[in-house]
């Protein structure tokens, strides 16, 4: 094992480095050569450093020498024009603009562009040669006058004029026709009327009106149920009443401690009581907390479809495809629209009321829309609803409703309305008409089937799938229907039932179409369920005398031709 050596300061090398030179350069600073013989300056002359010239940097060589412009800095109002140079502004061209512009075209070849350059340059010529006719008749007419002024001076004798011709002489317009031939398309078509003949018909050939007095009340009923209520022990007084001239409600206040599950119980009691077969209590009524007794009356006075055209909005004569069906208890007309409405059902008519639902609807629509508006179909076995095909709102012949050609009809409109919207890129019939012109907008169509129960009981699914199809996708493509089935016995389909989006059901002792049809009194009460409320509204259907209706369509035929 080697040790390692102890590190000793060594003085004499010491020394040797003090005694070497301080400074060692191969050139001397000043710029002479240093000697060959290594001679070094002494140390004590301090060396001549010349120093080196600054190196400019890139800011400052680059550096503006004005300020730069910020935000704040406030620019020129207008250009400064310098003494020397002005503006100095590009030198405009000798040549005119629409030369400029024609370039471009130069080598561009087009026959529809060159027909429409002809025609207006033919037209430009026309309306120069008419002003030289015009200004060299003016020049004629001031010769002529100037030389008849001339001979007045020298009192020569002036001829007078002639009496003007019927003659009439044919001169040139600006655009180039004679005025003679304007003339006679002018007489021509004030004398022939252009367009069709459309007057809408008028209220007086509605009939008559309903009875003013429908509104009294019978106060021996109204004394006859607070002797009811007194018997039975129940603190309940009638406070009002309200009627339509077909059901009557009288407004009952009751105890608050009053329960709501013994109003069945109730209602039985008081029809045993006062001895009525059809009475139906409705609790609560809006807006209040108290009941209300609804008694058919024993005088009835029929709404007739006039009162229900004057005390709704369709005597404003609006396009809004309302129609109005008949009275509610408290009095307010039951109006309501097509485009909500979508497709309707009516359920259960009684006999001798099958087509007043149809009437008031198809006339509501008839009175305000003409034949470019609204077209109806009709898909019926008997001639019940012909009358709506003699009209100019007809859309093709009265077909079966069980027949599958009826429905490849509709199926056809539908799909052709369908391609047709999808182009215009628009999903509603009303989109449609705002887009597009008068000859070419689509009539709202109204489908009127008959029997309902004909399509279900048939045994080829072929029409009931295209009415499943429709009322899919009719409604945004304004195609409507007014499905009539009087036959209880058989049951929809729980799919029809939720695609017939308004319904009208009238007395039904199983409740399958609308709940509390059980409660109806026979005839026109019905229950009427829109697609905005789930609460059905009971409603008194209007009437619709013969007389009235072949009046409007008489007026539709012979006024819209």
């Amino acid at each position: 094992m080697t040790r390692r050596k102890k590190r000793e300061f060594n003085k004499e090398r010491h020394e040797q480095d003090m005694n070497k030179e301080a400074f060692k350069f191969p050139l001397d600073i000043d710029g002479t050569d240093s000697s060959d013989d290594g001679a070094i300056q002494p140390l004590d002359t301090p060396p001549a450093y010349v120093r080196r010239p600054q190196r400019e940097t890139k800011y400052k060589t680059h550096k503006p020498s004005v300020k730069r412009p910020t935000r704040m800095t406030i620019s020129k109002a207008r250009q400064v024009p310098s003494a020397v140079y002005g503006l100095n502004k590009p030198k405009r061209s000798d040549r005119d603009e629409r030369e400029i512009y024609l370039e471009k075209f130069k080598n561009y070849n087009s026959v529809i562009v060159d027909k429409i350059v002809e025609e207006r340059m033919q037209r430009e010529k026309r309306k120069d040669k008419q002003k030289q006719k015009e200004q060299q008749k003016r020049a004629e007419l001031a010769a002529l006058k100037k030389k008849r002024d001339a001979q007045k001076a020298n009192g020569e004798i002036v001829k007078a004029k002639a009496e003007p011709k019927n003659k009439q002489h044919d001169t040139l317009s600006v655009l180039g026709s004679k005025q003679n031939k304007l003339r006679e398309k002018q007489q021509a078509a004030t004398g022939k009327r252009i367009g069709p003949n459309v007057t809408q018909p008028g209220v007086s050939i509605l009939g008559t009106a309903q009875a003013a007095d429908y509104k009294a009340p019978d106060n021996n009923l109204a004394k006859q149920i607070d002797d009811a209520f007194d018997k039975l022990n129940v603190e309940g007084r009638v406070t009002g009443y309200t009627s339509n001239g077909v059901i009557g409600r009288y407004e009952v206040k009751l105890n608050r401690a009053f329960r709501v599950s013994n109003i069945p119980r109730l209602n039985t009691a008081l029809k045993a009581e006062l001895g009525l077969d059809e009475l139906r209590i409705m609790s609560p009524l809006i807006g209040t907390s108290n009941i209300g007794l609804e008694v058919p009356l024993a005088e009835v006075r029929p709404i007739t479809f006039r009162t229900l055209f004057e005390a709704s909005s369709l005597k404003l004569r609006k396009p809004d495809y309302k129609f109005a069906v008949g009275k509610t208890v408290d009095d307010k007309i039951f109006s309501y629209e097509l485009s909500k409405a979508g497709h309707i059902l009516i359920y259960g008519n009684q006999p001798n009321y099958d087509t007043n639902v149809i009437d008031n609807i198809m006339l509501s629509l008839l009175m305000n829309h003409s034949a470019h508006e609204l077209k109806v179909a009709v898909a019926a076995a008997d001639d019940t609803y012909d009358d709506y095909l003699d009209v100019p709102h007809s859309f093709g012949r009265r077909m079966a409703p069980d027949d599958p050609e009826t429905m490849k009809i509709f199926l056809t409109e539908l799909n052709e309305r369908s391609v047709q919207f999808r182009r215009a890129h628009v999903r509603n019939i009303q989109s449609y008409n705002s887009r597009v012109k008068f000859e070419s907008k689509k009539a709202t169509l109204v489908i009127i089937i008959d029997d309902l129960a004909a399509i279900i009981e048939n045994k080829n699914s072929e029409p009931l799938r295209g009415l499943v199809q429709i009322l899919k996708q009719g409604k945004p493509l304004g195609i409507h229907v007014i499905a009539n089935n009087m036959n209880t016995d058989q049951n929809i389909r729980y799919e029809l039932l939720q695609l017939l989006q308004t319904k009208i059901a009238f007395y039904d002792a199983e409740n399958k179409a609308v709940s509390g049809t059980d409660e109806l009194t026979q005839g026109n009460d019905a229950l009427a369920v829109i697609p905005t409320s789930n609460k059905p509204n009971r409603i008194s259907v209007g009437t619709v005398n013969k007389n009235v209706r072949q009046s409007v369509f008489d007026h539709i035929k012979h006024n819209n031709r």
